[in-house]
């Protein structure tokens, strides 16, 4: 596992979720152990790309996606993307439960932060292999 990548309507979370993980002290331990976080130009993927091969991007690449929702319209969405090609093995995919709460609400902020950061640390130990979809906080 490379590390998180922010999708297109979150990436502009990511400073302050950078500032956060820094505040609660998990910023230098996940730059230690090597996990990295990207946005989609830094990996040369396309604005608006479709759920379908942004997934498998993901998961042939190493990154775990975050993002606060993907839609459900037609057999390329994320939710069908999931349904039809995930298995036990696979990077889950990260979905903030409540975008708008994470952006005005700091101990909720903070909470989503230390998830994310526990959750990258226990995948790149090979646990969460198991869920298709992690909404954060849990």
């Amino acid at each position: 596992m490379r590390g998180l990548l922010a999708d297109e309507n979150v990436q502009g979370h990511l400073p302050y979720l950078f500032r956060l993980l820094d505040y609660l002290d998990l910023w230098t331990i996940l730059t230690d152990v090597q996990i990295g976080f990207a946005v989609f130009p830094q990996l040369g993927l396309a604005p608006g790309m479709d759920d379908r091969p942004l997934w498998k991007f993901c998961q042939q690449d190493g990154w775990v996606l975050l993002t606060d929702n993907r839609n459900n319209d037609g057999p390329d969405s994320l939710e069908a993307t999931l349904a039809d090609s995930w298995q036990v093995g696979n990077l889950p995919v990260l979905t903030l439960a409540d975008k708008a709460r994470f952006e005005r609400d700091r101990a909720y902020g903070e909470r989503v932060a230390s998830e994310i950061a526990e959750i990258l640390f226990g995948i790149r130990e090979g646990e969460y292999r198991d869920s298709q979809r992690i909404f954060i906080p849990r």
